[in-house]
């Protein structure tokens, strides 16, 4: 008797690369077609090929998830630009450099959309949930100690005491390097590296030098840095490179990616996490842009409260990671009533699993070694899942129409029926979404942003192995 064929993982013929990368995202199990799998349904791009099918197999064109779009859905998901937006936020007209794409609403309709069709045609959608069981979102605060006030930072420690185990530090190494007491009050904590100077270069060895200087700082403070946030939240290849290279295992730029799933850009091994943009800091400064100063500096702080207080509700209730950045220096350690607020709400919630990025980083890779296959039987679907991690327990969500339920996963293979299953409504695609409206960054800031001008680096030591690091150096000298 032939062997039925499976229902997923679904297979991919040569379809758009970041395809793959929103199915790794959304948790789908998925299968090169050349891998020989046994599997039902296979998906393609007529704009590029039609594949070869075997008896019974079905063919899925996701160049039909193009249609009615006003711009091509993959091309927009390999999108690593930025831009400066600006949001209304209680008042203030708060102002950030953001990815100028919408990640995770883009890839949300995408797979929507890829669902309605694979459901048409019978299948089933199964996804990998984004969190260990137990848990429906996850929380971080990352903190970005650009520099070293000890007010500041001693006040900042005080407001996470108790909730350290939730805290992500990045430390840019210059600027601490003779603060000695700051290292060992983290000793033992989540720490990242933020730079040598407080700098995202253009160029890549100027990145690479940034980034090796800084990490190898803090381990000779005795620290243990795992990740990177690039200063300003800025993202370039040339970054990515510098990072492939050292071997760092993790970065956050929301100048690549905000308010999603972690994805691993380029197909790299450094996977990205992606933070909300909103920090205390910008709302500070919008606060200061107001008309005659209008809006006091206090008021601004607790507009960035009630702010983040909304977008905590909103994720909890849609089981969207909550993941926010901050800065202890001039900010949250002049307010850090803000920072103990949003931790003890946080601790008030229901299912959160409060946590490093370096727990959450690990937790992902081992997510990404789940493979699941799933078989019509007659008592419903019979599911084998292989590759499961030994720190985490993992769900499966079965999502049908306006409904999920879950199911969960042991190496056991396990048979089931609808009707046995625990459906709840599904979540709506976003919850929460920053709504703005793109700022002109004006032929000055864009004449500063292709020569890479900074006046942080020291002027001996500023390369000029490229022509851009001589006109950089050469302008600055006239400007001493």
């Amino acid at each position: 008797m032939k062997e039925r064929l499976t229902e997923l993982p679904l297979l991919l013929a040569d379809v758009p690369a970041t395809l793959r990368q929103a199915l790794a995202q959304e948790g789908v199990p998925f299968e090169e077609q050349s891998s020989g799998h046994a599997a039902k349904f296979v998906l393609f791009d007529s704009r590029r090929s039609r594949p070869f099918l075997n008896e019974g197999q079905v063919a899925i064109d996701v160049d039909l998830l193009r249609s009615g779009r006003s711009r091509d859905p993959f091309t927009a998901l390999a999108d690593e630009g930025a831009a400066c937006y600006e949001w209304q936020i209680g008042g203030l007209a708060v102002r950030e450099t953001v990815a100028r794409v919408d990640r995770a609403a883009v890839r949300g309709r995408l797979l929507n959309g890829l669902r309605i069709q694979i459901e048409a045609a019978g299948g089933v959608w199964l996804r990998v949930s984004p969190y260990p069981r137990t848990y429906r979102t996850a929380f971080n605060f990352r903190l970005d100690h650009d520099d070293y006030d000890s007010h500041d930072f001693d006040a900042t420690l005080k407001a996470i005491a108790g909730h350290e185990h939730a805290i992500s530090h990045y430390v840019c190494a210059a600027t601490h390097a003779w603060c000695p007491e700051a290292f060992a009050r983290m000793k033992g904590w989540h720490v990242g590296s933020h730079g040598w100077w407080h700098h995202t270069y253009r160029e890549p060895a100027d990145n690479l030098t940034n980034v090796r200087r800084g990490i190898e700082s803090l381990r000779a403070m005795g620290l243990d840095p795992v990740g990177f946030a690039a200063p300003h939240g800025r993202f370039n290849a040339g970054l990515l490179a510098a990072l492939e290279e050292l071997g760092v295992t993790h970065s956050s730029e929301f100048g690549l990616a905000y308010d999603d799933l972690p994805f691993f850009p380029r197909q790299s091994e450094v996977l990205q996490i992606p933070v909300h943009p909103i920090c205390l800091g910008v709302c500070l400064d919008a606060a200061r842009r107001s008309v005659d100063g209008a809006i006091t500096q206090e008021a601004a702080a607790e507009t960035a409260l009630e702010h983040w207080r909304a977008v905590i509700a909103q994720k909890h209730a849609a089981r969207e990671p909550i993941f926010f950045y901050g800065h202890p220096d001039r900010r949250l350690g002049r307010y850090p009533r803000l920072l103990r607020e949003v931790l003890d709400d946080v601790s008030q919630l229901p299912d959160v699993w409060r946590t490093t990025l370096a727990d959450f980083e690990c937790w992902w890779r081992e997510r990404a070694k789940i493979k699941v296959v799933a078989r019509r039987t007659e008592q419903g679907l019979e599911i084998k899942a292989t590759g499961l991690p030994a720190r985490h327990l993992a769900t499966l969500e079965h999502v049908r129409g306006k409904l999920v339920a879950e199911i969960e996963l042991d190496q056991r293979p396990r048979s089931y029926s609808d009707g046995a299953l625990n459906w709840r409504p599904l979540e709506a695609l976003r919850s929460f979404r920053l709504v703005g409206t793109t700022s002109p960054a004006g032929l000055r800031a864009g004449l500063r942003s292709y020569l890479d001008w900074e006046r942080v680096t020291p002027l001996d030591e500023i390369s000029v192995r490229t022509w851009r690091g001589w006109a950089k150096r050469t302008l600055r000298r006239m400007r001493a």
